[in-house]
């Protein structure tokens, strides 16, 4: 029975939910706290001169160096290398004035002797940054302010560098100091940075107990938490740092282009972009640390006071034309919208971002919509966990693919326990056609439609006219159609990666087997309408199938590890300049080669087997083949745990699947890990030893089919459905994975 909301509860609820954002806040302004601790003197530096040849004493009237600055370029502060001789001085203070090329002062940088050791560098900060709007040639008074110990030097070079002059007064010393520039410091960004990120997480933490104490819909819950948290993964994500971004970038833009009317590319196939997009597009990740988000925010304030952005494009970039597999709607259309009302770049990318996860979310919202009761906490779940929210605040097209799949499934699961009407036919169709072609591994997926019992699907004449004079359910048909769409269109999309990945597999030995699968098919047919109505023809039939499908597995992987045409020795040798070999795991290569196959694989779960886990879970972010930034294993342990909890049954329930469907499902989940673990070695080259880009996010669209089998669990059950408990906690995980990844993105070092 419906629950009402009884004025007590509002008001609990409203209580509690500004508890936990008020919490929310005060964990962010402690984040930023320890940030601030860490980063807040983090400084970049650009050599000016690297010569260390001689030590110049700084004279009473100090020394004057003049240095260039290049337009665009900016200075916030600079490093010298000292000499104190060896001594350590007690009292002193040593000034750096900076000035421009008309003599004003432009800042003032103070040093404590006490600050001060032998042969070493010390920064002197400005109290602001300054941006050169032209070529020009900047000015350094060193000297001393107060009484000192003894002599201070600095180091030099011997001989004048081109354009740099060093004067002790008006006296030329034939030398150029050491000079390095502070290009940017850190200040207090940290601290900025993680209170701008407060509202969106303490609006995600207030609709999250709120929501869960008012018992609001799945769909409702998932929309408003998964829009809050999603937006904050927008911010927190550094720019082109998600998943090949930098190559779902590229595709939207060309899009975008396209619509405009524009030349997407040059004749080489560059793409065309606009000047100031241009330093951003390339063929690399994007930068993280406390810089990379700085810049963004500085670039999105300085395009606010220049006004629009020029929409002319003008500038061939390093990125071609035509990367990118799968659809770029949304985030297509957010860059074309941004393009049109002159917005800066990281705009763009933001307004791209929010677009692929508005979609997302409304895929993912129908999804729990469309889902039985019983399973539609646990796709919200599902659906809220750091993984599926951080790729839909993204530019990857996988946010589109999960939520289409997502819906699929639940399509799937809500025809099991009821019949279909006109609308959920055509959908199941549809959502089938769309799956197959969606990313070559999930065309398993579609399968699923055969759990349905063929009465839900049946139309007005339960049985039909099909092959061979077969009295054929017209739900069957709809099953096949559904098939039938989906595999021609996922050959369609598919067909050219198909081909490289038997490029080694004889032609000849292919095309007989195919003839051998339609004879096959045809056989079966006819034996089929031979044993319909007798159960023990039916019985024999079942079993002498399941034989035949063995021993022809067995037969034909046996006929192709027999087969020739394999790599020689020399071929074998043959590798790329970082060592790796040309040659990978071809579909030929894995048959001739099976116990070397098994054996990569075996090395590769153990070692690999928590990354893959973090994959699905999402938290591990990022491109982990690029950045590997862990948030701590407590949170995954909590994000299982949330998701055992919304998966286990309740007392009474009927599980959403029969037995028959329920192994039939698994079998769907083998087939999908299977089919990526194929793509894997087909990108693995000969000479590892573990398999190569396999990444668990792959397997997020069979998650809640994992979980939906758990709802068959007989030793394990609850008194009461544990979903909403389990989506504030999974909610409460993502909250805390945004924080620490922001973190972990923000203090980002490279490694020296």
């Amino acid at each position: 029975m419906k629950k009402t909301l009884t004025p007590r509860r509002a008001v609990c609820g409203l209580l509690a939910a500004l508890a936990a954002a008020a919490a929310v806040w005060l964990l962010c302004r402690w984040v930023g706290y320890e940030l601030q601790l860490r980063l807040g003197d983090k400084q970049q530096f650009e050599i000016v001169n690297d010569d260390y040849s001689q030590i110049i004493d700084v004279p009473d009237e100090g020394l004057v160096q003049t240095f260039p600055l290049k337009a665009g370029q900016s200075i916030c502060g600079v490093r010298l290398n000292f000499s104190t001789h060896d001594a350590l001085y007690k009292c002193g203070m040593v000034m750096v004035d900076l000035y421009d090329e008309t003599g004003q002062l432009l800042g003032q940088g103070a040093g404590n002797f006490l600050n001060i050791f032998n042969d070493s560098f010390t920064a002197f900060a400005y109290g602001g940054s300054y941006t050169a709007e032209k070529d020009e040639v900047l000015t350094l008074h060193i000297y001393n302010e107060v009484a000192w110990d003894g002599p201070l030097g600095l180091w030099a070079s011997e001989g004048t560098v081109p354009g740099m002059p060093l004067y002790a007064g008006d006296t030329a010393q034939d030398a150029t100091l050491a000079l390095q520039i502070m290009t940017d410091r850190s200040a207090d960004w940290p601290t900025r940075l993680a209170q701008s990120l407060a509202p969106l997480l303490a609006a995600a933490a207030f609709a999250a107990v709120l929501l869960c104490v008012w018992r609001a819909p799945a769909v409702l819950y998932l929309a408003v938490v998964g829009l809050a948290c999603g937006l904050a993964f927008v911010r927190v994500t550094p720019a082109l740092t998600a998943p090949d971004e930098y190559t779902h970038l590229a595709a939207a833009y060309e899009q975008a282009s396209r619509w405009n009317g524009q030349t997407a590319a040059d004749e080489n196939g560059r793409l065309l972009v606009r000047a100031c997009d241009a330093p951003y597009f390339g063929t690399r990740t994007g930068d993280i640390g406390i810089f990379a988000y700085k810049q963004a925010e500085a670039v999105i304030e300085q395009a606010q006071r220049s006004g629009p952005a020029d929409p002319a494009l003008t500038v061939v970039s390093e990125a071609k034309t035509g990367q990118g597999s799968g659809s770029y709607l949304p985030q297509a259309l957010g860059i074309w919208l941004a393009r049109a009302r002159g917005a800066d770049f990281y705009t763009m990318l933001r307004t791209g971002r929010i677009c692929n996860l508005l979609l997302y979310l409304a895929l993912a919202a129908l999804a729990a919509a469309l889902a039985p009761a019983g399973v539609r906490g646990l796709l919200a779940c599902v659906a809220l966990l750091p993984m599926p929210l951080q790729l839909a605040g993204s530019l990857s097209p996988d946010a589109s693919v999960l939520g289409t799949v997502f819906c699929y499934t639940a399509l799937c699961l809500r025809l099991c326990g009821k019949k279909a009407a006109l609308w959920e036919k055509l959908l199941l169709v549809v959502l089938g056609g769309i799956v197959g072609p969606a990313k070559a591994i999930y065309l398993p997926v579609v399968l699923l439609c055969f759990v349905i019992p063929a009465d839900n699907l049946a139309g007005p004449q339960e049985y039909v006219r099909g092959p061979f004079g077969l009295r054929v359910r017209s739900g069957r048909l709809i099953q096949a159609a559904t098939l039938v769409l989906a595999g021609g269109l996922w050959l369609t999309a598919n067909l050219g990666a198909l081909a490289y990945a038997a490029r080694d597999v004889s032609r000849a030995a292919l095309a007989a087997g195919a003839a051998a699968l339609a004879v096959m098919l045809v056989l079966v047919l006819r034996l089929y309408a031979w044993a319909r109505t007798d159960a023990r023809r039916l019985r024999r039939l079942r079993r002498g199938l399941a034989a035949a499908a063995a021993a022809a597995v067995l037969g034909g992987a046996f006929a192709l590890s027999r087969m020739g045409g394999g790599l020689d020795p020399d071929q074998l040798l043959m590798t790329n300049p970082n060592g790796d070999s040309i040659w990978t795991f071809s579909l030929g290569y894995i048959c001739r080669n099976l116990p070397a196959t098994a054996k990569l694989l075996l090395r590769t779960i153990p070692e690999q087997g928590a990354l893959w886990l973090q994959g699905v879970l999402g938290t591990t972010l990022g491109e982990p083949i690029v950045y590997r930034l862990d948030v701590s294993w407590l949170l995954g342990v909590g994000l299982v745990l949330a998701l055992l909890a919304a998966a286990l049954p309740v007392q009474g329930e009927q599980p959403p699947l029969g037995r028959r469907a329920a192994w039939g499902t698994a079998g769907i989940i083998l087939c999908v890990v299977a089919a990526s673990l194929v793509v894997a070695l087909n990108w693995t080259p000969i000479n590892y030893q573990t398999l190569f880009g396999l990444q668990g996010r792959y397997w997020l669209p069979v998650l809640p089919l994992a979980l939906v089998l758990c709802k068959r669990a007989g030793n394990i059950s609850l008194r009461r459905n544990a979903s909403r408990g389990a989506a504030l906690a999974v909610t409460a995980c993502t909250l805390l994975t945004l924080l620490q990844g922001f973190g972990l993105y923000a203090s980002w070092q490279p490694v020296s």
